[in-house]
């Protein structure tokens, strides 16, 4: 066996407790012409000394990859004399000896956290491998089954020891299997063409830190799907093809349709019949969101039923590609969905972020005792509000071109039953107090903060909870709380806040699935912004082309919400 020289994987997390050591080692005595080698994987304890370490790898590397010799017995005419005479041959003996990038040997009683420098040199036999310790590593690499011309794609990774940045792409097609792989492009984000529809695309990623290159992983898809066609939102598009300039910001507000409620059998034979399955799959949906959701170049983007498989492997890695960042946060704290905020890195840093359930709000918050108090006297209205998984996500966002000023963005989805008008009206007075002391809290540093808050309210624009966002009281004689009858009045549940807002966006409908009405709704701050332009939505014949929503050209069941608002004058 010849001397070679190869890499020994070391992966070392203090807060594991184990060490992880990977390498290949050939195995001896194979056919001429072939090369078998063995893949050794060890877990040893970090405490443990490097001399049980190395023992463990020589005697391991000695059973697997040297099998033991047959003892023959001589034949009798060669030595007649003893019969049971055997030949003894020696056995091989593999040693592991482990040295300094300097190669001096390092100590046999250093444990193994210290000894595995990266740079050292493990000796194993008559072979060395140079110990790269937490190198750069993509685990788990995939792209998405169904891939659409037109629409941008992304891997999915999962990498240790680096960042997505510091990953290189490189993406190949071909036609067909016999045919060699032809690079297309190196950027981290690739869109088929038209053309390449029915092709094979391959994705090779590698992880890069500095001077340090990890292994290289690879993924494919077998055949790129034809675009459905000309969407209807590349006409609204047409009115968001360039980016806007300070005091202008764009804002988005979309329910783009959690998985859960897309793709199982009760959606696809109860609530999109007329919708194939494989186009309420999120793999294909997510293609057309990534080209709907970047075509707008919105500042800011609040998004409802967010997946959050969607939001770190794939969305956040498109938008952030197009200069956008994000969070997210789960409905309810626990649920596979909820809300998630962007804003264009440009023109916004995020000062923080704050997420409420708002049920636990109401129950734990002293100063919500007011409320909590008279919801408790009637006890079935109280557990269907506090039984709601409704969140409240707040990010406070420092505009770049000034910096005295603050916009508080406020992003919702309310509770969702048509009978369920007092349920919403609590969670949006909770909201408001919420919203209200963060906003307080900045102004007394000296802030100029303004608030918009946006979302799925699943009310309609003149219902209690749109009227007293927008107003900044509720009388305690509000039809909607009586909603469910006498037997569910609450007396003494008049509310206030000190906010005016107006309705940026209206709209007959924002959702359309067999009823039609507008849930979605962007409230600004009356004073502090003004509507420069609604981006028009698209027309009820395109929404009926194809039944309702969602369908192959529309990949949610709600429209998006777009309008470009005017920063007004600071209050003074």
């Amino acid at each position: 066996m010849t001397s070679n020289s190869s890499k020994v994987s070391v992966r070392c997390v203090s807060e594991e407790g184990r060490i992880s050591i990977s390498f290949t080692y050939p195995k001896a005595m194979t056919p001429p012409g072939k090369v078998a080698v063995r893949v050794f994987n060890f877990s040893r304890s970090l405490e443990e000394t490097l001399s049980k370490t190395l023992e463990r790898i020589g005697l391991y590397v000695l059973e697997k990859c040297f099998p033991k010799r047959k003892k023959n017995k001589p034949k009798q005419k060669d030595h007649p004399e003893s019969e049971n005479l055997e030949i003894q041959m020696e056995e091989p003996v593999v040693n592991a000896l482990l040295l300094t990038p300097e190669g001096q040997p390092v100590s046999s009683e250093v444990a193994n956290k210290d000894a595995w420098q990266d740079g050292s040199i493990l000796v194993i036999g008559d072979r060395r491998f140079t110990v790269a310790r937490n190198a750069p590593s993509v685990n788990k690499l995939a792209i998405d089954k169904y891939l659409v011309t037109e629409c941008p794609v992304s891997p999915t990774m999962d990498i240790e020891f680096c960042y997505p940045d510091n990953c290189k792409s490189q993406w190949f097609m071909r036609d067909k299997d016999s045919d060699p792989w032809t690079l297309e492009s190196e950027e981290k984000i690739f869109q088929p063409r038209e053309s390449d529809a029915g092709h094979k695309l391959k994705v090779v990623v590698t992880p890069v830190v500095d001077e340090k290159v990890g292994d290289a992983k690879e993924a494919t898809v077998d055949s790129i799907l034809l675009s459905p066609g000309r969407c209807p939102f590349e006409k609204r598009q047409q009115h968001t093809n360039t980016l806007l300039e300070y005091p202008k910001l764009r804002f988005m507000s979309y329910n783009i349709l959690a998985e859960a409620y897309a793709n199982s059998d009760y959606s696809h034979k109860a609530m999109y019949p007329w919708c194939e399955e494989k186009y309420l799959s999120l793999d294909y949906r997510k293609q057309l969101l990534y080209k709907e959701i970047l075509g707008y170049n919105a500042d800011i983007i609040c998004l409802q039923e967010c997946d959050s498989k969607l939001f770190e492997p794939y969305l956040h890695s498109v938008l952030a590609n197009q200069g956008l960042d994000g969070v997210f946060t789960r409905k309810g704290g626990r649920l596979s969905e909820g809300l998630a905020t962007f804003f264009r890195k440009s023109r916004f840093s995020l000062v923080e972020s704050c997420n409420v359930v708002l049920s636990h709000e109401l129950c734990k918050n002293p100063s919500n005792q007011d409320i909590l108090e008279k919801l408790q006297t009637n006890a079935e209205v109280f557990e269907s509000i506090r039984g709601r998984n409704a969140s409240l996500q707040m990010s406070v966002l420092q505009c770049l071109s000034d910096s005295n000023r603050q916009v508080c963005v406020a992003n919702t989805h309310f509770y969702f039953r048509p009978d369920a008008a007092n349920v919403r009206l609590v969670q949006a007075i909770i909201s408001m107090r919420c919203i209200e002391r963060l906003v307080s809290s900045y102004k007394a540093k000296g802030f100029d903060v303004s608030v918009i808050f946006a979302g799925d309210f699943n009310c309609l624009e003149f219902a209690g909870t749109a009227t007293f966002i927008k107003s900044g009281s509720v009388s305690e004689k509000h039809v909607d709380w009586y909603q469910g009858g006498r037997d569910h009045y609450i007396p003494g549940l008049g509310f206030s806040h000190p906010f005016r807002f107006e309705e940026a966006c209206v709209f007959p409908y924002t959702s359309y699935v067999g009823y039609n009405a507008q849930l979605d709704h962007i409230f600004i701050e009356k004073g502090r912004f003004t509507v420069d332009k609604v981006i028009p939505m698209s027309t009820h014949e395109e929404v009926m082309e194809l039944t309702a929503l969602p369908n192959k050209m529309f990949p949610s069941d709600h429209l998006a919400l777009i309008c470009d608002l005017l920063w007004n004058e600071p209050m003074k």
